[in-house]
């Protein structure tokens, strides 16, 4: 087996090492925070080369690997190299159901968050609200706030909407202790 795909399999392997579906976020989050090889953004770029290479299957939002990763095991101190997963090997060992596009993964968010029409974080529920009170408070209309809600999760690509409209809130100098305890009360 070559280093390269030696590398793919090692780093799916420890993705994957409970046996479950993960979402591209989950993914992401394992590369970038857990592991610490790569930022958000390179971890970003990994998962979809991955995906198109055919290393991962996407199912309605949720990835698995597309080879057998029994028995693959990494050494104590084993890092891959970035550029492995950003440009990875075809993958020819894995099964038919390979991916043929790339997937973005702000799509596979959203299918994710509206699967069963419930959003996966349960503050979200409150956005509605929390426009109506961050509104009522500064004056500017419920769309604007919205808007500029949706800017800054665009802006800031890893941030979700309840997280925008509290720095909205701080940003108008609204009393943040309430918001943070109706948050964490839930």
């Amino acid at each position: 087996m070559s280093p390269e795909i030696e590398d793919v399999k090692r780093v799916l392997a420890i993705c994957f090492r409970d046996g479950s579906r993960q979402t591209a976020d989950d993914l992401e989050r394992i590369l970038s925070f857990d592991m610490g090889w790569m930022d958000t953004e390179t971890a970003h770029d990994a998962i979809k080369a991955l995906v198109f290479a055919g290393w991962i299957i996407d199912e309605d939002g949720f990835l698995s690997p597309n080879c057998d990763i029994k028995g693959i095991n990494a050494p104590l101190g084993w890092q891959p190299r970035p550029s492995r997963l950003t440009d990875p090997a075809v993958n020819d060992t894995g099964s038919k159901k390979q991916a043929l596009q790339p997937v973005e993964i702000t799509e596979v968010e959203k299918s994710v968050s509206q699967q069963d029409n419930q959003p996966v974080d349960p503050r979200a529920r409150m956005q509605k609200r929390l426009v109506k009170f961050i509104s009522k408070q500064s004056g500017i209309e419920s769309d604007e706030i919205t808007r500029r809600a949706e800017r800054k999760v665009k802006a800031l690509r890893y941030c979700t909407m309840w997280m925008a409209l509290c720095l909205i809130s701080r940003e108008q100098n609204l009393e943040m202790n309430s918001i943070i305890d109706s948050f964490s009360s839930r």
